[in-house]
């Protein structure tokens, strides 16, 4: 017996209706459960999709709202956009996302191509999205984002605190996730894949970015917008981006440790204006397959450096290659460029067969307190 059936059996049945808010009556009427969960279908959704379930989520989440509930979405295709999630709630579905474009268990799917995103995390502070797959519109007439925080004018008043958990953002015109002006957020064991924009913007700090995919994606795969700071980027694949895999400007205080960047457009990992970082134990593979629209142009590379202060980069490992199938061109050119470092040190990085032509190209103007030493490595041959 839970607590609700012992409550009603025990005759205070009037004393917890009178406790009700009105927003967990209405989800009673609707045929909600009476613990914290509210199941989308209690309030209308299909599920079928066909139908527009917006308006129908949309009460699921106000009721939830109302007690700091979860909002369950059972397996279907839900037709929505612009939902706006609130406080302290869940947004929950039994996580089945698999590579590439394929769509299964629970999926949130845009049906308005004029909307602003599918999921508006503004203001919801400690709100949790765990194991649905949100799906776009590829070609839309301006960008859409699948989860925005859209904090345009100031910063939050407090930590934002999203924990976004097993989930997928797959083929938005915008940014697959786009965070601006963000204060605290975790994602892990997501995927973000072939969104028109980056596969995750970022304007903000205090991330713990672990255990992700950023895939084949039209701009960086995760990408700040003016500053990114305090970041923990770790165990990461980024792969396939049109952009760079990791794009840091400004900012300070990175941990990108333990990750993969794999066959991006650009360098892997690009760093402009950022200080205080640590870059340790990752891997480049076969980055810079196109780089001619970025920075470097035509001489790609693994790694790009600009304007750095405080960078310990040690432990690294590159290897140069080409498109699978044993197709295209093999990249990149350079493995390091460098530009502009001071109290930097790059050292104890191997290159074995890590690059086509030269291991480093040094663009000089360096401050004090630059140290290049013991990196080792050959071209591909």
């Amino acid at each position: 017996m839970n607590r609700r059936d012992f409550m009603f059996g025990a005759g205070f049945g009037a004393v917890g209706l009178a406790a009700s808010t009105p927003a967990r009556a209405k989800a009673e009427t609707a045929g909600a459960r009476g613990d914290s969960r509210f199941n989308v279908r209690d309030f209308g959704a299909k599920g079928d999709g066909k139908a527009s379930d917006t308006e129908a989520i949309q009460r699921a989440i106000d009721a939830a709202a109302a007690v700091q509930g979860t909002v369950w979405f059972p397996a279907g295709t839900y037709r929505c956009h612009d939902l706006k999630a609130r406080a302290h709630i869940t947004l929950l579905a039994d996580p089945v996302w698999i590579f590439q474009g394929a769509k299964a268990g629970a999926v949130l799917e845009l049906d308005d191509p004029n909307a602003a995103c599918l999921l508006d995390v503004t203001g919801a502070f400690g709100v949790h999205v765990h194991g649905l797959l949100l799906e776009g519109i590829r070609k839309t007439p301006k960008p859409v984002h699948g989860i925005f925080l859209n904090n345009t004018e100031k910063w939050s008043h407090k930590e934002d605190t999203f924990v976004f958990d097993d989930i997928k953002v797959q083929h938005f015109s915008g940014h697959g996730i786009y965070l601006n002006r963000i204060w605290l957020f975790i994602i892990r064991h997501s995927q973000c894949f072939g969104n028109g924009g980056d596969g995750m913007r970022i304007r903000g700090w205090d991330g713990f970015v672990t255990d992700n995919q950023f895939s084949a994606n039209g701009g960086n795969g995760f990408g700040c917008e003016q500053v990114g700071a305090t970041v923990m980027f770790t165990a990461n694949r980024v792969e396939w981006n049109k952009g760079y895999g990791l794009y840091l400007c400004g900012g300070d205080d990175w941990n990108v440790t333990g990750n993969s960047f794999d066959r991006n457009w650009g360098a892997g990992l690009c760093c402009e204006g950022t200080s205080t970082l640590a870059v340790t134990g990752n891997v480049f593979r076969r980055c810079g397959k196109d780089s001619n629209q970025l920075a470097e142009g035509e001489k790609s590379c693994q790694v790009r450096l600009k304007g750095v202060r405080g960078l310990a980069m040690t432990g690294n490992t590159c290897l140069a290659g080409r498109d699978d199938g044993g197709k295209g061109l093999y990249t990149p050119q350079v493995g390091f460029i460098l530009e502009k470092l001071s109290y930097s040190v790059i050292s104890s990085n191997t290159l074995y067969r890590g690059f086509m032509q030269e291991m480093v190209v040094d663009l000089g103007g360096h401050g004090e307190g630059f140290v290049l030493k013991d990196n080792v490595g050959c071209p591909m041959k």
